[in-house]
């Protein structure tokens, strides 16, 4: 090769820039003292594996932006007191959003998940029952009046998140499909992203359940759970050595589409799936139509989980099947990934843990070998709160940017 010609040299690997390498840093010491509280710069130091004289550095940048305090002095044990900071989690606001079929809920939040101001609207159903074709411009109206009333005080919104009930492709934000929404391969995080000129995340409302739990819940501490929805749909999401795993099209956690028997097979499901059907709200309430004359007019799920408390025998019997059929879906999930606990929310999952909880423990012990640890869901506004937490770790990519 002659002299000074590399061009058949094996490629470089590429190296991130000072920029990137900065805004890493950044995100972890504010991980640390937002997780961990006032921290002396000898304690960032340890807990990050930074320099001193890196930490140091980002630490005043970080002061001087806002988003970290000084707390005062450790108090001296023979040494000389150490400098300790603190995370401001006021220093900036994301907005949290959460869709239902029939409902949008939005909340600004601090960079701690805690909301700050909220606002909730009911949307009208279309002829059909389905929500009606002005949906988006409803959802991104709501959006936009809770970013200008953030701007308006010290906390702009840094970073949007969404709560949707379907399939996220969780690369482009795009909603593949959500059948209680009519939604078909619908790009909502880039429609979202130029109406509000922020950057939005979008994930399955599921997932931002168990994300909430696992930072602020029922799943504290744990590293490998399933968290179980029950509702209008029946969803799950999985929590993997401490990580949400969304699988290869970002679709894990579809457990409504659950087979159950040899009939499932020869059964079509063109929208909500096997399972959904049978412990889903509406399929719950077909059973108790089949078992019981003349419900009134309107009755729902709080009726149905007032029967069954009450002792009437044709919700007991409905019950008893919905508590089987979940038994089998959780005892076949628990089998094959081996959670240590499995949470179940969601509106009707929630309100009937106290039922659901010790008959599905009874019906799997003894019928796999490592039952898991079972317990419903403890946080109100669970996916609101979850959309806040993606937020948050949406603005944690590059925390001083301007806003």
């Amino acid at each position: 090769m002659p002299e000074g010609d590399h061009s058949r040299e094996r490629p470089r690997r590429p190296t991130a820039t000072n920029r990137t390498a900065a805004r890493v840093n950044t995100a972890a010491l504010l991980d640390r003292l937002r997780t961990a509280g006032p921290q002396s710069l000898s304690e960032l130091t340890q807990h990050t594996g930074l320099s001193t004289a890196t930490v140091n550095r980002l630490v005043d940048r970080l002061i001087d932006d806002g988003l970290v305090l000084e707390a005062g002095r450790t108090v001296p044990t023979g040494g000389r007191p150490a400098r300790l900071v603190k995370f401001h989690a006021q220093a900036r606001s994301v907005l949290a959003l959460d869709i239902g079929a029939h409902k949008i809920a939005g909340a600004v939040a601090d960079l701690e998940a805690r909301v700050v101001r909220r606002r909730r609207r009911a949307i009208l159903p279309g002829e059909d029952g389905r929500p009606a074709p002005s949906f988006f411009e409803a959802l991104a109206d709501l959006a936009a009046t809770l970013v200008k009333d953030a701007a308006s005080g010290p906390s702009p919104v840094r970073a949007v998140a969404v709560s949707v009930p379907g399939v996220v492709r969780r690369d482009s934000g795009r909603v593949e499909f959500a059948p209680s929404l009519r939604w078909h391969d619908l790009p909502l995080g880039a429609l979202l992203e130029e109406r509000l000129g922020l950057p939005v995340r979008v994930a399955n409302d599921v997932n931002l359940l168990a994300l909430a739990e696992l930072r602020h819940g029922a799943a504290r501490g744990r590293h490998d759970v399933l968290t179980v929805a029950l509702g209008t749909g029946v969803g799950a999401s999985l929590v993997l050595d401490g990580r949400l795993y969304g699988g290869g099209a970002g679709a894990a956690g579809e457990i409504g589409y659950t087979l159950l028997g040899r009939q499932s097979l020869s059964t079509p499901w063109p929208g909500f799936g096997d399972l959904e059907s049978r412990v889903g709200t509406a399929g719950i309430l077909a059973r108790m139509r089949a078992r019981k004359d003349a419900l009134p007019t309107g009755f729902g799920s709080e009726d149905f989980l007032r029967l069954a408390r009450a002792g009437d025998a044709a919700a007991e019997a409905v019950l008893a099947e919905v508590v089987d059929d979940l038994s089998l879906t959780i005892g076949n999930a628990a089998t094959l990934l081996n959670p240590e606990l499995v949470v179940l929310g969601g509106g009707f999952g929630r309100a009937a843990a106290d039922l659901l909880v010790p008959a599905v423990r009874r019906r799997l012990q003894g019928r796999i070998p490592l039952p898991p640890a079972l317990t419903g869901a403890e946080l109100d506004d669970a996916q609101l709160i979850g959309a806040a937490e993606l937020a948050i770790d949406l603005a944690a990519a590059d925390p001083t940017a301007a806003t």
